[in-house]
């Protein structure tokens, strides 16, 4: 087209061929590692044999020491990429996790579990709401509703519950939970050590590890709160009270036969 005098630019020319201008000024780029410096590269597995543990960032710090200049920390990256010196550490907790085995218990007492849900009110707005269930005979033994999901209002359902159970040290109790920071808190455990309940933390993004009281909670929101609009948290913890009664006593629970908790 040049030769026959006519000027056409290169956008129009993308337009015509259905191409993008992108891909036209694309150029390929040279992949690889490209070329690895030998001696920095010895002194990279001199480091990694006498510390596996150390990152990336520590190993770049000590070949600086060693060799007295600036190294680049993407450069000491593609050696230890390209040779396969990686090392993946899996995070370590030091919560008792549960064996996966189902939230369920032989006899009363024995283990318990708690969590918290969240339910709406229109004048204080999201209240939340405690409780903890008794894994054999599925009874709330404690409960309590805030506008704060502090820990402390957490420590006292669970302590309001052991007391009217009559709980002490020598009673083999454990108590279930999910891995919220408010299971975990000082407040919270304090409570635990006292009564010396042993506490055991579902597997992350495991629900199903705690599901007694998971169930309840959908329960309780099938049967109770959707029900209704709650004006504020007195009128939510007036409502869910008389339902709680009602669960405790004359609710029939089809794990346990057909019989209430009380029952």
């Amino acid at each position: 087209m040049r030769q026959e005098g006519k000027v056409v630019s290169i956008a129009q020319l993308c337009r015509w061929f259905t191409v993008p201008r992108s891909s036209f000024y694309y150029t390929t780029r040279r992949r690889g590692p490209g070329i690895l410096d030998a001696a920095l590269t010895m002194l990279v597995r001199e480091i990694i044999d006498a510390n596996p543990t150390y990152g990336l960032r520590r190993i770049t710090a000590l070949l600086r020491r060693q060799v007295d200049r600036q190294i680049n920390r993407k450069a000491v990256h593609r050696i230890v990429k390209h040779h396969g010196w990686q090392v993946w550490q899996k995070p370590q907790g030091k919560r008792p996790r549960v064996a996966a085995w189902p939230s369920r218990a032989m006899q009363p007492n024995q283990r318990w579990a708690i969590d918290t849900t969240h339910l709406f009110t229109s004048r204080d707005g999201w209240c939340h709401l405690t409780a903890i269930i008794d894994c054999c005979d599925r009874t709330i033994v404690g409960w309590r509703l805030s506008r704060s999901g502090i820990a402390r209002v957490a420590a006292g359902a669970l302590e309001d519950a052991l007391r009217d159970r009559e709980i002490d040290s020598t009673t083999n109790l454990s108590l279930r939970s999910d891995n919220g920071l408010v299971f975990g808190a000082k407040a919270f455990v304090r409570v635990t050590r006292r009564y010396s309940v042993s506490q055991e933390y579902i597997t992350p993004y495991s629900p199903e590890q705690n599901g007694m009281i998971e169930r309840f909670f959908k329960t309780l929101k099938e049967e109770c709160v959707w029900l209704h609009r709650f004006r504020d948290r007195d009128h939510a913890f007036a409502v869910i009270a008389t339902w709680l009664e009602r669960y405790d006593a004359e609710r029939p629970h089809s794990a346990l036969g057909y019989l209430t908790p009380k029952e």
